[in-house]
């Protein structure tokens, strides 16, 4: 299967026709960003068809998160049944909408925070969620009890987002530096003519403390590993130091950038979460 011409694709089609989410004409950064992923879209893709054997007949997959639907669309035309869910700011988007409703996938726009997943319970096979959980300023566990009741008695929860632990961010530390988001950025998500509205990074994790989090609320690790994406040759002599520098470096697992964790469904524990404004 050729799972990085079918995401290539996808992506390119953005080049052709931009949906511009937030109608503040950022087709271009739409586009960038897309590119910027396109190995861990890949990587996703690949992972979750191989969990299945390449068979998609009868599986149905829901992505949260799913933006602007590289990840999804390109399930889909592997043979996935797949229904997906953002923001409502995103969902608000025409243009988004009509992507999703012109590839066959069901899409929904809603707040974790403050909403439960508007599926039936029991009713996928596997959960995406990508460059999601370090993305929520609020308390996850109540999201992941939620994909544990819309999964299947058999089915996974795919995570795959930065690694705390990574080098950069231990360097970072080591010269006294903070490994947030710069307080600048506080800034730019409140502006309405700047596509961030979901940019800051509010709480990373390490691939411990994800296994840690997933096995509490029910789920078996069947699969993590750190990952690094494919850098960009550059010419500049420095630049090339510094990327022969980190493939060094990336050789220790922990220190590399990224990471996946894939937990199948083994049990529903049941936890009485007290929700108020204070603690979620």
């Amino acid at each position: 299967m050729r799972y990085d011409q079918i995401v290539s694709d996808e992506i390119e089609q953005h080049s052709v026709s931009p949906i511009d989410m937030l109608g503040i004409g950022d087709m271009t950064s739409e586009y960038t960003y897309l590119k910027s992923h396109q190995d861990s879209y890949i990587r996703t893709v690949r992972d979750v068809d191989a969990l299945f054997n390449n068979d998609a007949s009868s599986r149905h997959v829901l992505e949260i998160g799913s933006f602007l639907g590289t990840v999804s669309i390109s399930l889909k035309k592997i043979g996935y049944a797949v229904s997906s869910c953002d923001i409502p700011e995103f969902y608000s988007s025409p243009s988004l909408r009509n992507l999703y409703e012109s590839n066959g996938i069901h899409f929904n726009g809603l707040n974790l925070k403050h909403a439960k997943l508007p599926y039936e319970s029991n009713s996928f096979d596997i959960v995406i969620m990508c460059e999601v959980l370090e993305h929520l300023n609020f308390n996850p566990l109540p999201v992941i009890s939620e994909i544990s009741r819309v999964l299947k008695s058999d089915g996974y929860i795919y995570i795959g987002m930065p690694n705390q632990s990574n080098i950069g961010n231990r360097l970072k530390l080591a010269l006294g530096r903070s490994i947030h988001n710069p307080i600048e950025e506080y800034f730019k998500q409140l502006n309405r003519n700047i596509n961030m509205v979901v940019g800051l990074h509010w709480r990373e994790y390490t691939l411990p403390e994800t296994l840690q989090m997933i096995r509490k609320m029910g789920f078996n690790p069947v699969k993590k590993y750190y990952y690094i994406e494919k850098a960009v040759a550059e010419k500049n002599l420095l630049t090339a130091m510094k990327m022969m520098a980190k493939k060094i470096l990336y050789l220790y697992p922990p220190f590399r950038p990224s990471q996946v964790v894939i937990g199948k469904k083994d049990k529903v524990p049941v936890f009485d979460f007290w929700l108020t404004e204070a603690n979620s």
